[in-house]
């Protein structure tokens, strides 16, 4: 038997070798190639399967040339007979015939029906492990065969054999071997729809599709090489142009509702056609959508994972549709409605149709009649942003974008930019220039300063939008005063230079280019501007005044004592209470929206539990509930109640109709009352009471839709009709032990941590009265969906909003309740506990809180400093700086939660942290969107 399979390799591998050694003049001699080839042939198709593999073998192996000889000779010879010979043994050597694919299914599940069996029989699992081998020799195979150019020399051979073609019975056979070729290569080749185009048969693919959907022999590979085009833009468009929508729908209807392969390819093919709009509209013309319908009203015939393929491949389709108008009309006639609509009554309660019904659901919601939010396109936070831009090539409002665009009213709710810019302490002689060594430096420059002093705050103010490009070395000078723990400016340079040995210091590259220039006084300018009033700031620009006089002046009236010149805390006494010293910050901030009240929880400092807690875990029939119920609700809107119960735009239009404007610093202090409230009588009433006028609070409108059930909507971003993700409100009004629903009606992101076990918190009032932590993780039957109202402007109006929904048990009858998306961190606490922090500083440890500016609507945005005293062992001038930002996006409050344990750490008496702070200086702006916190975005 050796011997016999020995003599099989040598003649196979002769046979080879004699067809490349008449590669060279094939043209010539086509009777010794066609022999040869026919030989091959022979092998490839006997019945003796150690001849066929061995052959096999002879054409797999990577080290011989065989393929690329075989693809010469197909590409020179005019010889049909050869040719034919040649395609049949590239079909045999990268392909499997029609139904060996089948048959070997069959087998692998009738492997695990006879498990026992198939380990007592080594043969069926040497056979198993032959076909794997083969299939994997058969990939490597063809992806050599696509290296070497072989996927352009079958399409060029497949269109001259198109273009001849005649009643020979040969043709048609080399044509059917071509093609079956074509399919194996075309899901390898990640380059085919482009080669198929540069070759230009495109067209002749759709003639061959067109000319042989009927033909069991080619309709298989015929579907897959056409899927494979279809995943081209360019193929697409040619091939719609072409009219393979009507070829297709020809095809659906021959193929009937059986559920094979070759449905499964055709609904494929038209899910990726149906991105083209284009396509979509002769989707609808050709009445190609009825016929899908009619697939798909069988779903409950099909069996096993082909019902779900095909149950994807037409819901993706119908999605596709409903975004032109036509599809959407197509869609909505009452016999389409109610095929999808019985889909959802009769969907098996597995969780493998959970995808199918929730695009089911989002094709209803997407083909009905577009539903807007209840509420005003514009945002109800409006601000004047004209006195900001003055003098600057820049105009509010913006008409770039068309949802700025609808946002055109320049009303201003509430906004203080008119107001002079408050005063700010600022600590310390010695952080400014040396009255011995720099004073004769400043007085000297002072004629020359006079120029530059004369500038008016307008031009100042226009200053601040230069681009950062285009600021040069000293424009950076100005930004010194932040580093006042290295000393003067001057006393800066002359420390710079005398170091041995430059650790990087953040100063250094700009100072040692710029240590020329004396110019202290303009180099301050900006800076000062940012921390002045705007009186102090006039007086610096007047001729004849020195910026140390003006700092020293500034000095005398300050009221602290401490190392923090933020003026937020004028007139705080240090030993206030946490409670007290929060109310009066919170009445100090400036708010787009006036707020009516201070938050239990940030005014109590916002506790939770201090250990993990578990997360949600998705209950599916209560999802489905829900989702149902959506649509339920998309279909039938009058059977649902629609009682308006919190209306954010209403309150706001009443209170500017009252003239009442933004609190200033001397305003009525801002308190709580929720201890007071909760010991009242109990009134038992049919429906919540909601509030988020407070900081960082945010709701919109509460719309009562059930007995417990609540449509609620978020406020958007300022001068914004979108951007909704952070909420925070106050519930009242509860009753103890009944679930009560949320539906937060307008989410933007198509994906939320919500469908992966987080949930949103509660903070219950008689809870923390009580000693219990505030804050816990609450709420069940939490889903995340796609509802029926669509976006209102006009470029995404095909987009519809997603709903999180959860159920809420309260603690407690007559409650005051807070639910947020994540543990709230305010603008208020930061500022409290920087108090705080300072108040109570380890030995030799050096805090310093300043404005490193002032946001829009006149709130300081804070820079902390923290490192250990100067010391002649320890020169902080010798340190290295580390600088730490956080709470870029105002409604991600984990971030303020990370940067609130990274300052109790380096404020700590701990070891470690004397040890951080001796070796670093640390420049920290704990939160960057003070306006986004504030104002709940």
């Amino acid at each position: 038997m050796f011997t016999f399979r020995m003599a099989d390799d040598v003649s196979a591998e002769c046979l080879f070798e004699r067809l490349r050694a008449f590669q060279p003049r094939a043209p010539d001699a086509v009777e010794v190639a066609r022999n040869i080839t026919a030989r091959i042939n022979s092998r490839l198709s006997s019945h003796d399967k150690h001849i066929r593999q061995s052959t096999l073998d002879k054409l797999w192996s990577k080290q011989s040339s065989y393929i690329q000889t075989l693809i010469t000779i197909l590409e020179n010879t005019r010889d049909t007979a050869t040719s034919t010979y040649i395609t049949s043994i590239l079909r045999e050597t990268l392909c499997l015939k029609q139904g060996r694919g089948r048959k070997n299914s069959v087998a692998i599940e009738m492997q695990g029906l006879k498990k026992k069996e198939t380990k007592k029989n080594g043969k069926e699992n040497k056979a198993l492990f032959i076909k794997k081998v083969n299939n994997v020799a058969r990939q490597q195979c063809a992806q050599q065969f696509i290296s070497v150019n072989g996927t352009q020399v079958i399409l060029r051979t497949l269109v001259n054999t198109q273009c001849k073609r005649d009643s020979n019975v040969g043709t048609e056979v080399m044509l059917q071997d071509l093609v079956w070729i074509v399919a194996a290569l075309a899901p390898k080749d990640p380059k085919f729809a482009m080669k198929v185009r540069m070759i230009g048969c495109v067209r002749t693919m759709h003639l061959i599709f067109k000319g042989h959907y009927t033909d069991n022999k080619l309709i298989f590979p015929l579907l897959v090489i056409i899927k494979q085009l279809s995943k081209n833009s360019v193929t697409t468009s040619i091939l719609i142009r072409d009219g393979i929508v009507a070829t297709y729908e020809r095809v659906l209807v021959s193929l009937g509702y059986i559920p094979t392969a070759r449905l499964r390819l055709c609904l494929d093919a038209i899910d990726y056609f149906s991105k083209n709009k284009v396509c979509c509209m002769q989707i609808v013309k050709t009445g190609l959508v009825a016929v899908l319908l009619r697939v798909f009203d069988r779903w409950d015939r099909y069996e096993g994972r082909m019902r779900l393929k095909i149950c994807a491949h037409i819901l993706q389709t119908l999605q596709h549709l409903c975004n032109i108008k036509a599809g959407r009309r197509a869609l909505c006639t009452k016999k389409h409605v109610q095929i999808l609509h019985r889909f959802c009554s009769q969907c098996p309660d597995e969780p493998e149709f959970d995808g199918v019904l929730a695009r089911v659901c989002s094709v209803i919601t997407l083909c009905l009649k577009h539903q807007a939010l209840p509420v005003p396109n514009s945002s109800p936070a409006i601000f004047n942003l004209n006195p900001i831009l003055k003098g600057t090539n820049t105009s509010w409002p913006c008409h770039e974008d068309e949802d700025d665009a609808a946002n055109s009213d320049t009303k201003t709710v509430n906004s203080d930019l008119d107001d002079d810019e408050p005063d700010l302490d600022i600590v310390g002689i010695e952080d400014f220039p040396d009255i011995d060594s720099d004073g004769q430096e400043i007085n000297s420059e002072r004629n020359n300063d006079s120029e530059k002093g004369n500038k008016t705050s307008e031009s100042i103010q226009s200053s601040l939008w230069i681009s950062p490009n285009e600021r040069d070395t000293e424009d950076l000078k100005k930004y010194y005063i932040y580093f006042k723990e290295f000393g003067s400016y001057n006393k800066q340079i002359r420390q710079v230079k005398s170091r041995s040995n430059s650790r990087g210091s953040i100063l250094e590259e700009f100072l040692n280019q710029s240590s020329g220039s004396k110019n202290v006084s303009s180099s301050l300018n900006l800076s000062l501007c940012a921390i002045l009033s705007s009186n102090d700031y006039e007086r610096v620009s007047e001729p004849h005044t020195s910026v140390f006089q003006c700092c020293n002046r500034i000095q005398e009236s300050s009221s602290f004592t401490s190392n923090s010149s933020l003026k937020i805390y004028k007139d705080i006494s240090k030993y206030s209470l946490f409670q007290t010293v929060y109310c009066v910050i919170a009445s100090r901030v400036r708010s787009v929206i006036p707020f009516v009240k201070v938050a239990y929880p940030d005014m109590t400092g916002g506790q939770s539990l201090n250990h993990p807690e578990p997360l949600n875990k998705m209950e599916r029939a209560a999802c489905r509930s829900k989702l149902l119920s959506c649509v339920d609700k998309a279909i039938n809107p009058e059977s649902y109640l629609n009682e308006v119960v919190y209306d954010l735009d209403q309150l706001c239009t009443a209170t500017a109709s009252d003239g009442s404007s933004q609190k200033s610093t001397d305003s009525v202090l801002l308190t709580n009352t929720d201890e007071q409230e909760i010991s009242k009588a109990n009134t038992f009433p049919t429906r919540l009471s909601f509030e988020s006028r407070f900081e960082s609070g945010n709701l919109r409108k509460a719309i009562q839709v059930g007995p417990r059930e609540y449509d609620l909507i978020l406020m958007p971003d300022v001068n914004s009709p979108k951007r909704h993700q952070w909420f925070y409100f106050e519930v009242r009004n509860m009753q103890e032990g009944r679930p009560y629903i949320f539906n937060i009606v307008n989410c933007e992101k198509s994906d939320s941590q919500f469908n992966f076990g987080m949930k949103p918190v509660l903070y219950s009032v008689k809870e923390a009265i009580s000693g219990k932590p505030g804050w816990v993780r609450a709420g069940s039957d939490i889903c995340y969906y796609r509802n029926s109202y669509h976006y209102a402007n006009q470029k995404s109006h095909n987009k519809c909003y997603l709903t999180v929904t959860f159920n809420i048990e309260f603690p407690h009858t007559n409650d005051v309740c807070y639910i947020a998306y994540h543990f709230p961190f305010t603008y208020s606490m930061l500022m409290t506990r920087i108090m705080q922090w300072s108040l109570q500083l380890p030995l030799g440890t050096y805090l310093r809180a300043e404005a490193l500016c002032y946001s829009l609507n006149n709130n300081e945005v804070p820079l902390l400093t923290i490192t250990a005293e100067d010391s002649t062992s320890n020169p902080i001038v010798d340190r290295d700086v580390i600088f730490l930002t956080a709470r870029v996006h105002p409604g991600e409050s984990n971030a303020s939660w990370v940067m609130d344990g990274t300052l109790r750490c380096l404020l700590s008496d701990s070891a470690n942290a004397a040890a951080i702070r001796s070796k670093y200086v640390f420049k920290i702006v704990p939160m960057l969107n003070v306006e986004g916190v504030i104002n709940g975005w």
